[in-house]
């Protein structure tokens, strides 16, 4: 096992290697749109050269008042690495440019004369990725919308990810619908427009021909999640909101309140659930677990019944005892719920350069690294300073 893991960290080890995107060269014209800028944030980590066309508004964005090297913190963390332009210097440079990321809107820039109709015919091997909220493809929502900015709030509401979170024991109307608490709309629509601009690229390679890649920020929740929403679909209905026991399974895949914190306990597959119930010391509730379950439809008091035993038990249980058992029992999945303080300062994730340490002018900053762990081609996150 030692020779492994030796073998292995000196196979990621990034230092003096390639990157995979070298010499491959990204405009992105973001405006105040997030998902747009972390697109070319994923490509600039595995190597790709990106330029950025300053934006003001998006630089204000910001939490409790701080500004980074005269930027918000939103805007200082996408734009690292990148190199910032004005529209001046756009002309020049697009006849270089490898792929160009439109965030603004569709027709935006075709009114400035650099839209894909324009820039396809004068630049035949540009890559054109738009992304706005309902695509470029020519609906009626698309044209109906076509003014409107794009925004990760919206995204998670127009595609029914909002509308399966929430805690439908609470009364009216605290039963709302809620948001993720991260630009998840946004961080899924910038890795589908990265993904995009990768696939034209190789079929680039190959034919020698660029691709428009249009990308709808208000569907991409929906088709990345093809389960969680597509079983909706199949069944009919939409998925019902879970508190505790997942509507779906119903099983234990929730969080739950152990003696001293929260922890979350992942049981999908029966054997979880079995095992789940003999390390909180209560084997015997198995069975009436799985009883429980198969009359939920006609008697979901006696679910609720045994839910309310399973987590009075689990509140007498510290997390790292219960954590303890799973892992010396091998299932179920248990794991602490984290703070990000707590999360930042754990080594696995330095070592793994997902949080990387930069300094600015002297202060020291914590910032997110590269997901890319690779081993000839490492992706990197540039110093923002």
């Amino acid at each position: 096992m030692m020779e492994r893991e030796a073998t292995l960290k000196e196979l990621f080890r990034p230092e003096g290697k390639p990157v995979a995107l070298e010499g491959v060269k990204v405009l992105e014209i973001c405006g105040v749109n997030f998902g747009c800028m972390i697109a070319g944030s994923l490509l600039q980590e595995l190597g790709a050269e990106v330029y950025t066309l300053f934006d003001e508004e998006a630089a204000k964005i910001t939490a409790e008042g701080v500004y980074i090297e005269g930027v918000g913190i939103p805007y200082f963390v996408e734009g690292r690495g990148k190199r910032r332009v004005t529209w001046g210097e756009v002309s020049s440079l697009l006849p270089t440019v490898d792929i160009l990321i439109d965030g603004l809107g569709p027709g935006k820039l075709a009114e400035r004369g650099v839209g894909y109709p324009q820039l396809a015919e004068k630049y035949p091997y540009l890559i054109y990725v738009a992304v706005s909220p309902f695509g470029h493809f020519p609906t009626q929502k698309s044209r109906e919308y076509a003014n409107m900015p794009d925004s990760d709030l919206t995204g998670q509401a127009y595609n029914g990810y909002m509308a399966m979170l929430g805690n439908p024991s609470l009364p009216e109307p605290y039963s709302y619908p809620l948001r993720a608490g991260i630009w998840l709309s946004w961080a899924f629509t910038g890795a589908a427009v990265a993904l995009g601009a990768l696939a034209a690229y190789w079929q680039r390679l190959k034919t020698g021909k660029g691709r428009f890649v249009d990308v709808a920020t208000n569907d991409v929740l929906s088709v990345v999640h093809p389960y969680q929403v597509g079983a909706g679909f199949i069944l009919g209905r939409g998925r019902r909101r879970s508190p505790t026991i997942d509507a779906n399974l119903h099983v234990t895949y929730t969080t739950a309140k152990a003696k001293d914190r929260f922890v979350a306990i992942a049981t999908v597959i029966w054997p979880e659930i079995e095992a789940f119930f003999e390390i909180i010391g209560r084997p015997d509730l198995a069975e009436k677990w799985r009883e429980a379950m198969t009359k939920v439809e006609e008697r979901p008091e006696e679910l609720h019944r045994l839910e309310k035993e399973v987590f009075n038990i689990v509140a007498q249980i510290p997390s790292d005892e219960l954590i303890r058992r799973s892992r010396e029992k091998g299932r179920p999945p248990i794991a602490v719920v984290k703070t990000l303080e707590e999360v930042a300062a754990q080594e696995h994730w330095h070592m793994r350069r997902a949080i990387m340490q930069v300094d600015c002018r002297g202060k020291r900053l914590l910032m997110p690294g590269t997901p890319y762990v690779l081993s000839e081609t490492p992706g990197r996150a540039n110093q923002p300073c």
